[in-house]
Parts: structure tokens; sequence; C-alpha cells
């Protein structure tokens, strides 16, 4: 009786071993399953994926291969990598053709899919139509120019490229403008002796400005006579000024350093004594604002200061500055004419007072027009 006993115990017992040893080697053969899987969605590639379920078909447990296969493929299809997604549905559904999950995933798939190609058709259809147009136009424009004058290209300062017609031989670059002042009056003060005049006078100047690709350059110049005294005695008086200038374009394309020469005559038929500088020779040095557009108006301001008061014994310093503004009364494509108003004042201290010489001039004004 109790060898009986003994004999049932360990046939139990060899039975939960076997049992055990069953389960485990049924959950070993799913998680490799699952790392099959996982592989093949990392390859995306639909043999590895094929070969895994098949391999599982015959397996008791091969629902869950199938659920897990069509777990991972809704994660694709949130991460929106409907191509494979729809592929691994696909062949869940040729291993088991009874999985209505599988069928009607697929299903959905397959509609996002089509959408997605259509919306990708339809810009491309859209792309494409543009291209289309602007070939159209360029070439309207092409058979336009070639029916008609004859253009060439030229590349702005600013990269941009126009078309300009070759009868247009006026085109540059360069921006000059020109002036005669038909009226220039001066106002004379001075302190020791105190001594007062007015002046009439002429004047002439002219501006230009060549732009490159780091610099600008520009040369300024101005002459005026006054040889009218309105009131005071009768002193003629003189002045030229002569100064290249320079702008560092990526700084400022108007700011300008100045660097030249100026002249300050003074003829006189009396014998009276005004306390007016005589001849006055100097190189200058100074800042400069050219070319500030308001609207069609440009202006100038200059700043100068005389070095050759160092020469001088009676005068220990020197200095002038002047405005200027083009107002336009006819622009057309190539020049623009209007009226040009300009202040300046020429400041000599002297060892004994001080002289001022402030002049305003009307001028008519004479620019070209830069594209």
């Amino acid at each position: 009786m109790q060898k009986r006993n003994i004999s049932k115990l360990a046939g139990f017992i060899l039975l939960c071993v076997c049992s055990c040893a069953s389960l485990a080697a049924q959950e070993y053969d799913i998680v490799t399953a699952y790392q099959q899987i996982d592989n093949a969605f990392l390859h995306n590639s639909a043999d590895e994926l094929s070969a895994v379920l098949k391999s599982y078909t015959q397996s008791r447990d091969y629902y869950l291969c199938e659920a897990y296969t069509l777990k991972k493929t809704r994660q694709y299809i949130i991460q929106d990598k409907l191509a494979f997604a729809r592929t691994a549905a696909l062949i869940v559904i040729d291993n088991n053709i009874d999985n209505f999950d599988a069928i009607d995933l697929y299903s959905y798939i397959d509609k996002a899919v089509l959408a997605k190609e259509a919306e990708q058709q339809a810009e491309e259809n859209r792309r494409r139509l543009e291209e289309e147009r602007k070939a159209a136009a360029d070439a309207r424009t092409k058979q336009k120019i070639q029916s008609g004058d004859t253009y060439q290209t030229v590349t702005t300062t600013s990269g941009k490229t126009v078309f300009i017609n070759e009868k247009q031989t006026s085109y540059s670059p360069v921006k000059w403008t020109v002036k005669l002042g038909l009226a220039d009056a001066m106002f004379q003060k001075n302190s020791a002796p105190d001594y007062t005049s007015v002046k009439y006078g002429l004047a002439f100047g002219a501006d230009v400005l060549f732009p490159t690709d780091v610099f600008v350059l520009g040369f300024d110049a101005f002459a005026d006579f006054h040889m009218l005294s309105m009131t005071g005695e009768e002193e003629v008086m003189s002045s030229i000024r002569v100064v290249p200038q320079l702008a560092y374009s990526p700084l400022s394309k108007h700011l300008f350093m100045r660097l030249g020469f100026g002249a300050y005559g003074l003829t006189s038929d009396t014998q009276e004594t005004t306390g007016s500088a005589e001849s006055f020779l100097t190189p200058v040095i100074g800042l400069g604002l050219n070319n500030i557009a308001w609207g069609e108006s440009a202006f100038t301001l200059h700043y100068d200061y005389c070095l050759g008061h160092f020469a001088y014994e009676d005068i220990t310093s020197a200095m002038e500055m002047g405005a200027t503004v083009l107002l336009p009364l006819n622009v057309n494509e190539r020049t623009k004419i209007g009226i040009e108003l300009g202040v300046s004042d020429l400041l000599l201290m002297k060892s004994e007072g001080m002289e001022n010489r402030a002049k305003a001039t009307f001028a008519i004004g004479v620019g070209n027009v830069t594209k």
C-alpha cells in the first residue's frame, strides 16, 4: 500500500515537471516570435514578416503572433508609415483569410494611402502647372523682346538682372548731379573790426557717385564767384572746393569720408580795412551724407575741417559745413530737372576775432535717374 502511494506521488511530480517544461517552451517560442516580428518591422521587410508568420502557423499560439503583428501595424499607422503597415496587414490576411480585424485594418490603411497619394498627385499637378505658367510667361517675354527692339541683360548693384534697351546708351550705375547757381548770396560778418557785407554771385557744382560691390566712390565739386557787393566795400570773393568721397557699402551707402582741397580768394580795389581774411588755400577732411532720398527729392550734408589754417599766422581754426536739397520739377526715364536749394557756412577763427561767410544758393539742378 505504501509503495503504491509513493508511485502515485512520483507520477504526479513527473507530470508537474513535464507541464512546467512545456509551458516554458511555449513561452520561449512566443518571445522568440515577438522578437522576429519586431525585427521584420524594424527592417521593413515583407519577406521576413511572412516567413515568421508561416513558421508559427501550426502553433496553437499563432493567434498571439497575428495580434502582435496587428498591434505593430497600428503603431506604424500612427507614425504615418502607411506603406509597410498596409503590407503587414495584407500578410496577416494571406496567412489567415478569416482574420476580420486584419481585413478591416487593411481596408482603412488602403483608403488612407489612396487619399495621401491623391493629395500628393494634386500637389504635383499644381507645381507642374505653375512651372508651365512661368515657362509660358518667359517665352512670351522673350518673344516680345525678339520681335521688338534689341535688349541686353544688365546686372544691377543689388544683384538683380534686368533687360535694357540697347538704345538707352545712357544707362549706367553712376549717379550724377550738376547745378548752375543763378543766385548765390553771401552774408559776411567780421567781429574785429565789426563789419558786415552782402554780396551776390553765380555758382556751379557737380556731384558724382559710382557704386562698387564694397565701396561707393564719390566726387564733390563746387565753385562760386561773388562779384557784386550789395552792401559793404567793393570786395570780390570766390571759392572752389574739390573733394573726393568714399563710403563703405556694408556700413552705409550714404555716409562718406571726405578728403580734398579748398581755395577761398579775395580781391579788392579799395584800401578800406574790412578785416576779411586774405586768400586761403587748404586741404580739407570731413564727413558727408549723400544721396539721401525722400521720394524723388535728394539731400546732401557735409562738414569739412580746413587743415590749411596751420599755415596762416592769423587764422587759428577753420571749418565749413553745408546742405543741399534737389526738388525735381520734371522726371523722365533718364533725367530729372529741378530746383536745388543750398546753404553753407565758412567759419574762420582768427587771432583777433572771427569771420563768418554764410551763403544761400538758388540753382537749377539736373541729375540722372538710375533704375
